[in-house]
């Protein structure tokens, strides 16, 4: 039998989903009797490449990173997964074996939502298989994303999106957190920590940004935007559109 803790845990993943947003308690009551909890210390292997995943997986808390690593021990961070994010939707629909790593950044604790659940849900519930669609479309646009800036853009734009992006999701204006250590943001990025640190110094240098550690305040966001390629104003997000369905 589930232990009370983990059923309060996956009680409180599930709720906090926005792809479960209007299920009805009934129907999330018998989504988390389907769940299973996983536990992960920090730097351990949560799947291995070329595995299969039993479902998706929910952060319950903590941060994971996907990640692909060649021959030679390069590493390239694909995303970071952080509390209350999901992994491992096309993976698992699709049957297939995994073409990354995941590993924790932090002692984590996933919540695993079965692919036989998944399919469920996907069949009887249209507001559901919505948002999912939306989600799944939302990581193609973020696949193209990265792979202009690491094949067009160079590394100070990518460094100035990367910041507008944790802009975009801080609630304190003006001022971000880098989520990872810089090392792990410089592989998120493509480029070398080395490469990374001079990239800031000289962004602070010009008085774009002041950095304390990874504490980093934006003084000039004009100057940010003009170094991030004058971006145009980003679309509605994936999950905005479906929130207002």
């Amino acid at each position: 039998m589930r232990s009370l803790p983990d059923q309060r845990l996956i009680e409180s993943a599930l709720g906090h989903l926005p792809l479960l947003r209007d299920l009805g308690a009934q129907r999330e009551a018998a989504v988390a009797k389907q769940c299973c909890v996983m536990s992960a210390r920090r730097g351990e292997i949560i799947a291995k490449r070329g595995s299969r995943l039993a479902g998706t997986f929910i952060v319950a808390y903590g941060i994971v990173k996907l990640s692909l690593r060649s021959d030679n021990g390069d590493e390239r961070v694909l995303r970071l997964v952080s509390s209350g994010q999901t992994f491992g939707e096309a993976t698992s629909l699709l049957g297939e074996r995994l073409r990354y790593e995941v590993h924790a950044l932090a002692d984590c604790k996933l919540v695993v939502l079965p692919t036989a659940t998944l399919w469920k849900l996907l069949e009887s519930e249209p507001r559901f298989a919505r948002r999912m669609m939306l989600v799944l479309g939302e990581r193609t646009l973020e696949m193209i994303d990265e792979v202009e800036a690491a094949t067009m853009q160079r590394g100070a734009q990518r460094l100035a999106r990367y910041l507008q992006s944790l802009v975009r999701s801080t609630t304190v204006p003006g001022s971000v957190r880098l989520p990872v250590s810089k090392t792990l943001v410089a592989a998120r990025l493509g480029v070398k920590k080395e490469t990374l640190s001079r990239l800031l110094h000289q962004l602070a240098a010009d008085g774009v940004i002041a950095v304390e550690r990874r504490d980093v305040r934006i003084l000039d966001a004009a100057r940010l935007s003009s170094v991030a390629g004058d971006a145009p104003e980003p679309a509605p997000h994936p999950r905005e559109i479906a929130a207002a369905s």
